[in-house]
């Protein structure tokens, strides 16, 4: 038997590429790969795979993590909560101001824009992090204390 692609790189078999493609779900901003036609397989993605039907997620504006529009509201409450612990267990320089929840986007027809929500979002995380103060990579700043031990500043 032929294996066929999914859109993630990995390959199937037939019969068992559409249960794989319930889990997966091509990255953010990237198109699904779909496979040219073949003379020699009449096999093609299902048209619900190229459509995206995957359930929309939603970024986690502290951690940047994705969630499913009715955990998210569940998940928010509890990483704030972790942040703020984790954010007083550290020095003093490294502590961080509160992140804010992004205000919502509308686009013109007056919904709610899941694309600006997501960049929102994102960018929130990416304040979230600190420099580097020899080189210009940022770290959550647990992790720059440990990064702090070997760098070597710009190479």
């Amino acid at each position: 038997a032929q294996l066929v692609p999914c859109w993630c790189g990995r390959t199937f078999f037939p019969e068992r590429l559409t249960v794989h493609q319930k889990a997966c779900k091509p990255p953010p901003g990237k198109e699904a790969k779909v496979r040219p036609a073949s003379s020699n397989n009449s096999y093609e993605l299902p048209s619900r795979a190229s459509q995206g039907s995957a359930k929309p997620t939603i970024s986690c504006y502290i951690c940047g993590r994705e969630f499913g529009s009715r955990s998210i509201s569940i998940h928010e409450p509890q990483c704030l909560n972790k942040w703020k612990k984790e954010n007083s267990n550290l020095p003093p320089e490294l502590q961080r101001p509160e992140p804010s929840k992004p205000e919502l986007v509308y686009d013109e027809s007056g919904k709610v824009d899941r694309a600006a929500m997501e960049a929102a979002a994102w960018q929130s995380h990416l304040d979230t992090l600190v420099k580097c103060p020899t080189c210009p990579r940022t770290f959550l700043p647990e992790r720059l204390i440990k990064h702090q031990k070997g760098c070597r500043g710009e190479s």
